[in-house]
């Protein structure tokens, strides 16, 4: 059981402080931010840096009890964080990093909360369009804190927009993806969250991913329950397990869809 409960009004107040974090430390690098190289090879700029660091600190002031599992920790304090047993945020301060700091307008905050190994909360913002796409378990998904009527989504996989990072599938079933396209058109935006959040919104009606870290994915699960959709591993596991490792991502906008899908991959694999 959640050590608080969370409702709509703690949505709110959360959009609040993240639009206000936006406002005052990604614009100061658009356009201007350098990178640095981690580990992995990705980027880190400094709007990462400054924005896990304003949320943090801006979270911490209206929910002190709540812990922050930053993209932008160390592994080891990500992994005492999730192992403390307290509640926390898992945090992508600038998800789409890539393109922000090349000034492609497609990047996202990603922000979940996380208790007793459940995702109660989530909220994916898109700073360009200033829209946000948030969730509370069992209570529902909202676009701009609005319940919405999502379009009409399509029958069968041949008239379905798919999201595909075929860089991280296996070559088998990116050859058999192009070779055998079982869907209308595909995309990858270069930011898992909004992804998440655009399937969520019925903008597009499939994903697939063949590895996601934890706050790639920790909003989007949400978001994709609450809105009607369903998601698993290749391996037909629940995404989240509450453990940093990289998750393979199978994920329609609905049960019709996700069965579609599912059977399609799963053949290949």
């Amino acid at each position: 059981m959640s050590q608080h409960s969370y409702q709509f009004d703690d949505l709110v107040a959360i959009e609040d402080i993240v639009r206000s974090a936006s406002k005052s430390n990604l614009w100061v690098y658009y356009t201007q931010s350098t990178a640095s190289y981690k580990a992995d090879g990705s980027i880190v700029t400094e709007a990462d840096l400054a924005m896990q660091q304003a949320l943090t600190s801006a979270l911490h002031k209206r929910y002190p009890q709540v812990l922050m599992l930053g993209e932008e920790l160390s592994e080891q304090e990500q992994s005492e964080v999730m192992q403390s047993g307290a509640d926390y945020w898992c945090l992508d301060p600038v998800d789409g990093t890539t393109n922000f700091h090349a000034t492609l307008p497609l990047f996202s905050v990603s922000l979940a909360l996380v208790s007793q190994g459940e995702i109660l909360l989530a909220i994916v913002y898109d700073p360009i369009r200033n829209e946000f796409f948030s969730a509370l378990k069992n209570k529902g998904f909202w676009v701009n804190q609005e319940r919405i009527t999502r379009p009409e989504q399509p029958p069968t996989l041949a008239r379905a927009i798919a999201f595909i990072d075929f860089k991280r599938l296996s070559r088998e079933l990116g050859i058999s993806l192009i070779e055998d396209t079982p869907y209308k058109s595909q995309r990858n935006i270069g930011t898992c969250a909004l992804e998440w959040g655009w399937l969520a919104a019925g903008r597009a009606n499939l994903l697939l991913h063949g590895r996601e870290k934890f706050w790639d994915y920790a909003g989007g699960v949400l978001l994709t329950e609450e809105s009607g959709g369903m998601c698993q591993t290749f391996d037909a596991e629940p995404i989240f397990n509450n453990t940093l490792a990289p998750r393979s991502i199978i994920a329609a906008s609905n049960p019709q869809l996700f069965e579609l899908w599912t059977t399609r991959i799963r053949s290949v694999l």
